[in-house]
């Protein structure tokens, strides 16, 4: 069996003050960026702990405002977001900078992070790679109060999703391995699954490389339905939410997808035990009876201390190397 690891998405961050004098001078010139060395920071916990398939840390703020602040229809005042106008791609890619930074650091540690990895060879242990991680139309759009334009939620959905095939499509002409598209609001039942399903493949049939969509929460109104997206994989929540591991098993009916495997909880202020990790990963490939198979967090774990997930990412290391 050859297993991976990766991460979600958010991680333990802090921004940086200039304090050097190349620093301040950059910054009196407005260029310094606060956020450079907390990527760093966040790529060297993951190449410390070992992972197969990185990100940036995603450390430019919530999973929402790092694209609404960016992507044009959008404005951000007293911390929330409304959609004022149409919604169309940002100006410039607005994460193919950071993974060029993370894939340096990366690279300067660990030769085997490669640009345009292959998953195959990642598999094989030939190769590590980074990914690109967004967040999905359907949570951008119900996380975002609409002022203008649109009267129907379905439509903004729509053009988020072309918004961000951009984005994706940045991601992977920069080199990333695969694209994970991040959609918490699909298990809330906000939306009509069939519009998040279009949304999601509009995203999907726009890149070549794999496409993984991360759903946490739980799954049993979902999931029949998730087994259909077209898309490479599904990354689900299995260890604090242990009944989605009996969703699978009643709904589960030998699909061919990746299933990312949510083995460590990253709601527990602690390290995991790492015998429930590693049976929390054995119950769910009983299941799917799959050889390759991806271990991750629940979710993202930014709001962690760094050493407790700096322990969380070394257990995944622990499992791949113990097996299942």
């Amino acid at each position: 069996m050859n297993i991976i690891t990766t991460v979600v998405g958010s991680y333990p961050t802090n921004t940086f003050q200039a304090e050097s004098i190349n620093d301040k001078i950059t910054q009196s010139l407005g260029l310094y960026d606060p956020y450079k060395q907390a990527i760093i920071d966040s790529v060297k916990s993951f190449t410390k702990s070992n992972i197969d398939v990185i990100c940036d840390g995603q450390v430019r703020g919530d999973m929402v405002k790092i694209f609404a602040s960016k992507i044009n229809g959008f404005k951000i005042e007293d911390n929330t977001v409304y959609i004022n106008g149409k919604i169309t791609p940002a100006a410039h890619p607005i994460s193919v900078k950071d993974l060029q930074l993370a894939y340096k650091t990366a690279k300067s540690i660990n030769p085997s992070y490669k640009l345009h990895a292959s998953l195959d060879a990642i598999f094989e242990h030939e190769e590590k790679g980074i990914k690109g991680v967004l967040t999905g139309p359907t949570t951008l759009i119900h996380s975002s109060m609409i002022s203008k334009f649109y009267t129907e939620k379905e439509y903004a959905i729509y053009d988020m999703a072309k918004a961000l095939c951009v984005e994706a499509q940045a991601l992977e002409k920069a080199g990333a391995c695969a694209i994970q598209i991040d959609e918490p609001f699909i298990s809330t039942g906000a939306e009509d699954i069939k519009v998040s399903k279009k949304a999601v493949e509009i995203i999907s049939e726009s890149v070549d490389i794999p496409v993984m969509l991360h759903v946490c929460g739980d799954l049993k109104d979902v999931l029949k339905e998730l087994l259909t997206f077209n898309v490479d994989g599904l990354d689900f929540e299995f260890s604090g939410m242990p009944q989605n591991i009996d969703i699978l098993r009643k709904t589960w009916h030998n699909s061919k997808k990746l299933i990312g495997i949510g083995c460590v909880n990253t709601k527990l202020d602690e390290i995991d035990d790492e015998d429930k990790v590693q049976n929390t990963v054995k119950q769910v490939v009983d299941i799917i009876k799959e050889d390759n198979i991806i271990i991750d967090p629940d979710c993202g774990m930014r709001m962690l201390p760094k050493d407790i997930a700096e322990g969380k990412l070394k257990l995944l290391d622990n499992i791949k190397e113990r097996g299942v």
